[in-house]
């Protein structure tokens, strides 16, 4: 089975992913990152400011860009 590596970019800068996942295919690497993403929003957000953008680049074992996915939060305070 393939594997794929899961690399998180934020403000803060890149998270390696040294291990990665071993996937059947292509569909299974799509939804890893959609899970993935609003995991690390609830840690990441609360406490930390009002503007995030969270990034997920997924690589195959050669290196290879296969999948990215981004998480923007916007926080806007209304009262006056």
């Amino acid at each position: 089975m393939p594997r794929f590596f899961f690399d998180i970019r934020d403000d803060k800068g890149t998270q390696r992913d040294e291990e990665g996942f071993e996937l059947a295919d292509l569909s299974m690497v799509r939804e890893k990152a959609q899970r993935l993403l609003p995991d690390i929003a609830r840690s990441e957000i609360p406490g930390d400011g009002d503007q995030h953008v969270y990034t997920v680049l997924v690589t195959d074992e050669d290196g290879h860009a296969v999948y990215s996915a981004t998480l923007t939060y916007a926080g806007l305070w209304l009262l006056r």
